[in-house]
């Protein structure tokens, strides 16, 4: 049995305390919890929802707990849930779920709510609360949102920002908060159709956009943006799964896409935002109205300095573009000899990345995957399996990527088989045009509900430039995979072009964006579970981190995505935002003194205890 963590302790210490009038002042930096007088009356909750005309939800479950036993069961809710447990849309419009059930947890006091029919082990747990607020807003329009920061502020209510639950690192979940919940706000509009637009307090030539420009409010999806855009013949730098909603952690954390070569990052396009401060106020954000908030905006972050309600998105013409895809299965045979399909592949892995500069070069982005010992199951045979879907923006015809291309697939031909044989399944296609590709990629529907952690690192040009730095990434990758990781890539970095804005600088030398991820089975003991967590942070993590390092001063020369790592970064502020970070927290002090808007880990994060209750004393 775990102790609870400190804030909870923090927390209870004040219960002796007298609280009436001067609530705030008595909890001495603390937010107010349901179990502190401090906490709305049930009359507060009415009239506050009655200033919001009637959007605020209560009493929201897990939404697990239709399938338990009690006062709460409710067989026609329950076959719902069974049925749509793993359907991100469905998970997208429940208040009580965001996309991963390792965030509905609430790990001190081993708290969940796992489905009962998912469940391996025979057993049947309790349902409990977990980190699924109780409260939520269904905010209609900025107005909403700002009347609910400002009720949160006034009874210091710790406040979670929502769209679709999107989120690898828990940000869209907080126990006993009150839920801003954005993920209806769904107009999209375009600006800017006769030229001439200039973002909030711009005037003059410098600041007149040339593109046609799109507005997406908080709770767009990248599959509706891509398809609004698509309409016009246009495309637009967003991300690559259907339920990210491009407009939140996504966007603010810098965001990559297929794109990336060629445009580069998501918050790179942003040219206005408005925006919920933690007075209620609403402002606009661009680079004449608010310019420090607007800078932080595009990379520092989600969650950390306002609720964001709408941005304005730069579009870009639509180029023709080519598809190389890979497909590489290496049947571990019972009589060969031991290791040689484990060597083959990863000598796969090594020739893959040596390409990589070459791929930049020639403007290819996209993904790859590498999965070990996977049950193939026609034949039946356990196979290491090699996927890489990439994209080159921009080229008329295949000649290049043929070329490109043709001495890794004359090597797989004999390493591992011809074509005929199905072991080995490269192709090209011819150009296209991207605005429908990238429209069907973005309706790609990705199951989920199950649990994952994850842990991520950009490596360097420089690294992958060289055989020694290609052989030092694979023996990493290969020690990770040993260690139970699934590992992915991308290819989605932006190039040395500088942007001023809060992403990583790193990103502008990056030539690959390595993901780790992990997981349990539903229902797993919160031991097994602290194991993973811990092999991801304290092993794989840093194994990632020690291929780009200055030996001399002993720190890492790159750093991670902030929206695709591990939530228990040793060296966070570092990893994610390198030396930008003490800007973003001087911002993050201005704009949001009292800590109204918390998550971890971001920005200002380290002042607060674990759970962003009670201020920590410096």
């Amino acid at each position: 049995m775990q102790l609870p963590q400190a804030s909870v302790f923090a927390t209870l210490l004040l219960l002796p305390l007298t609280v009436t009038a001067g609530t705030v002042e008595s909890l001495r930096n603390c937010k107010c919890q349901p179990y502190l007088p401090c906490w709305p009356s049930k009359s507060d909750w009415q009239k506050f929802n009655s200033t919001i005309g009637g959007m605020l939800i209560a009493g929201i479950r897990p939404i697990s707990s239709a399938c338990y036993e009690g006062p709460g069961y409710n067989k026609v809710r329950c076959d719902e849930v069974t049925k749509d447990f793993g359907d991100s849309i469905w998970r997208a419009n429940q208040p009580g779920a965001v996309q991963h059930t390792t965030w509905e947890t609430y790990s001190p006091l081993e708290e969940s709510c796992p489905l009962p029919s998912l469940l391996t082990d025979g057993t049947r747990k309790q349902c409990k609360q977990g980190s699924v607020p109780q409260y939520a807003v269904r905010a209609r329009n900025a107005q909403d949102i700002s009347t609910a920061v400002k009720f949160a502020t006034k009874h210091s209510i710790p406040v979670v920002i929502k769209n679709t639950g999107h989120d690898f690192l828990g940000r869209a979940s907080r126990r006993n908060a009150l839920l801003i919940w954005t993920h209806f706000l769904r107009d999209i509009s375009f600006e800017n159709q006769y030229g001439g637009w200039e973002p909030a307090g711009c005037k003059g030539d410098k600041y007149k956009e040339k593109e046609l420009l799109v507005k997406a409010e908080a709770g767009v999806m990248v599959f509706e943006l891509a398809k609004a855009v698509s309409k016009k013949g246009r495309t637009v730098v967003a991300g690559a799964a259907s339920t990210v909603g491009v407009v939140g952690g996504f966007l603010q954390g810098g965001g990559h896409s297929p794109l990336g070569v060629w445009k580069g990052l998501a918050s790179d396009h942003a040219v206005e935002f408005e925006v919920v401060l933690a007075d209620g106020s609403i402002v606009k954000a661009s680079a004449c109205t608010n310019p420090e908030l607007f800078w932080a905006l595009r990379g520092g972050g989600g969650s950390t300095y306002g609720v964001v309600t709408s941005v304005v998105l730069r579009t870009h013409e639509d180029v023709s573009f080519v598809q190389y895809a890979l497909n590489v299965t290496i049947p571990i045979l019972p009589n060969e000899t031991p290791g040689t399909a484990n060597d083959t592949f990863w000598e796969l892995v090594n020739r893959w990345h040596t390409m990589a500069p070459a791929v930049n070069d020639l403007g290819g982005s996209g993904y790859y995957f590498l999965v070990t010992n996977f049950l193939v199951p026609e034949p039946k045979v356990t196979a290491h399996v090699f996927v890489g879907y990439l994209f080159f923006f921009g080229q008329k015809d295949t000649k290049g990527v043929e070329k490109l291309f043709k001495p890794l697939n004359d090597w797989l031909y004999k390493a591992v088989g011809t074509p005929e044989s199905g072991l080995v399944s490269p192709l090209i296609s011819p150009p296209a045009p991207a605005t429908g590709y990238l429209g069907t990629l973005a309706t790609t529907l990705y199951g989920q509900g199950g649990t994952a952690i994850l842990g991520s690192r950009l490596l360097s040009r420089e690294l992958l430039s060289t055989p020694s730095g290609v052989q030092k990434s694979t023996d990493a990758l290969r020690d990770i995979d040993y260690l139970g990781g699934f590992i992915l890539g991308h290819y989605v970095t932006p190039g040395p072009k500088p942007v001023d804005s809060a992403a990583h600088s790193a990103w502008r030398k990056a030539i690959t964006h390595i993901v780790v991820t992990n997981n349990w089975e539903q229902g797993a003991s919160f031991e097994r579970q602290d194991e993973i967590k811990s092999l991801m942070t304290d092993f794989m993590v840093p194994r990632l981190k020690k291929l780009d390092y200055d030996t001399k001063t002993g720190k890492q020369t790159m750093g991670a995505y902030v929206n695709e790592s591990d939530k228990e970064e040793l060296t966070w502020q570092d990893s994610f935002w390198g030396e930008k970070y003490g800007r973003l927290k001087k911002i993050k002090a201005r704009y949001d003194p009292n800590g109204v808007f918390w998550c971890k880990p971001c920005v200002g994060s380290e002042d607060w205890d674990l759970d962003g209750i009670c201020k920590v004393p410096r």
